[in-house]
């Protein structure tokens, strides 16, 4: 009489499919856990960076977790105009629309980048530690907030930051 479970297993003495597939579920189970503590540990270091650098900033710590506020402090730290922070916010907002998604996620990185630009400006950067912190701000913050750089804020940056108008070419 022919068994099917014996057509499963071989002469080594391997376990079926079931078992096999149940023992990679596990291991995939696992990974996901520790890339999830350690993605949950870069969001609290990234959280604390933020706090010490609005305190450097002269703000109060805890504006950092209140969303919409914490970019309405941003934008008073890096002396940026009031209305780049709707505009952040809109396009925060916009990001998971699928029929605009490239545009829209050029369009944040933009705004991110003028964020940084006078950001670093107002800490005393140079143009490049405001691509740093664009494109990769989990050096870049860090290295403010918990780095010797000073905040000015009376350092020269203009209201509208990578967009401003030369006032020679405007006449």
């Amino acid at each position: 009489m022919y068994n099917s479970y014996d057509s499963l297993t071989t002469t080594s003495g391997s376990t079926d499919f079931a078992t096999t597939f149940g023992s990679l579920a596990a291991g995939a189970i696992i990974l996901f856990v520790i890339l999830g503590i350690f993605a949950l540990a870069i969001a609290v270091f990234m959280i604390i960076a933020k706090c010490k650098m609005y305190k450097k900033a002269g703000q109060e710590w805890w504006k950092v977790f209140i969303p919409l506020y914490s970019t309405w402090t941003e934008t008073k730290i890096t002396g940026l105009a009031w209305w780049w922070c709707p505009i952040s916010v809109v396009l925060a907002a916009l990001v998971g629309v699928k029929e605009v998604s490239y545009v829209v996620a050029f369009a944040v990185l933009l705004v991110e980048f003028n964020y940084n630009f006078n950001l670093a400006k107002k800490f005393g950067k140079t143009n490049g530690f405001a691509v740093l912190c664009t494109l990769l701000p989990i050096i870049g913050i860090p290295m403010l907030a918990f780095g010797s750089a000073k905040y000015d804020a009376k350092a020269e940056t203009d209201k509208n930051g990578i967009f401003a108008v030369e006032k020679d070419l405007v006449k």
